[in-house]
């Protein structure tokens, strides 16, 4: 059962007691992996990053090769790793083992994007759990996934090894902004080729994804659709996370300023 095909077994479903016992199981693992990690001086969260990033890497390969021989899928949107919370394997090799701006768009995208990314999935895992039971390898992969891409990035913040600001909105942007254009110019390219195939819809940049809130965007901006993705996915997250990170910030200099009168 762990490896069996999609729907062979009744899937676990969202909001169900599986959902909720992985959703726990997860939180609790990210908060005992922050509290081990507490003391990490920059070179330990350096060498924490390249870890789980090649562990990340594995995992996405094995699943690969899972969904071409098991599956049997040729739809591309099943195992080419080109979505936003995908960006967390190249972001994690940036962080790794760049120099410079490289590194750096590394290290904002984890503490930003990874972390909404992450969580949205964390709370609605619609690729996996609607089709495979709690317990099969693509739901404990997407869930370990998801929840170390929530684990880096905080990691990074609550280390100060990455200190945000506004300006690193360029670097979170022009990440997600070329991965997006490579995903809408597969999705088209693959279309017109193979017109009798799977539609490609890799970013989500093209077509609506049923049963998700991206249906809801879809219906509501036509044939802006695409834009409205793009622009969703560029900003939104490190914006959402830079708020809460700034205020943060501002209550955490308040208390030491409090204590010093």
């Amino acid at each position: 059962m762990f490896f069996c095909p999609p729907y062979t077994v009744e899937p676990c479903g969202l909001f169900t007691w599986g959902h909720m016992i992985l959703l726990l199981t997860t939180a609790i693992l990210i908060a005992v992996g922050l509290y081990v990690s507490r003391h990490m001086n920059a070179r330990e969260v350096r060498r924490t990053v390249r870890l789980v990033t090649a562990i990340l890497w594995g995992l996405e390969l094995f699943k690969i090769i899972f969904v071409l021989a098991v599956t049997g899928s040729r739809n591309p949107n099943d195992y080419i790793p080109l979505y936003y919370c995908s960006l967390v394997l190249y972001a994690g090799l940036f962080s790794s083992v760049g120099r410079g701006v490289v590194q750096r768009i590394g290290d904002v995208f984890l503490s930003s994007g990874s972390i909404v990314g992450g969580i949205c999935f964390l709370l609605c895992p619609n690729t996996s759990l609607p089709r495979y039971p709690a317990f099969h390898f693509i739901s404990f992969h997407s869930f370990l996934l998801h929840g170390l891409m929530v684990y880096l990035g905080l990691l990074l913040l609550l280390r100060g090894v990455c200190r945000l600001s506004m300006s690193d909105l360029k670097h979170c942007a022009g990440l997600v902004s070329a991965m997006c254009l490579v995903a809408w110019i597969f999705n088209t390219v693959w279309d017109r080729l193979f017109p009798h195939m799977a539609v490609a819809n890799l970013m989500f940049m093209s077509k609506d994804f049923p049963g998700t809130p991206v249906t809801v965007l879809y219906r509501l901006t036509g044939a802006l659709f695409p834009l409205f993705m793009w622009l969703i996915q560029a900003f939104v997250p490190f914006l959402a996370v830079y708020g809460v990170y700034k205020i943060f910030i501002y209550v955490s200099e308040k208390k030491v300023r409090n204590n010093q009168i």
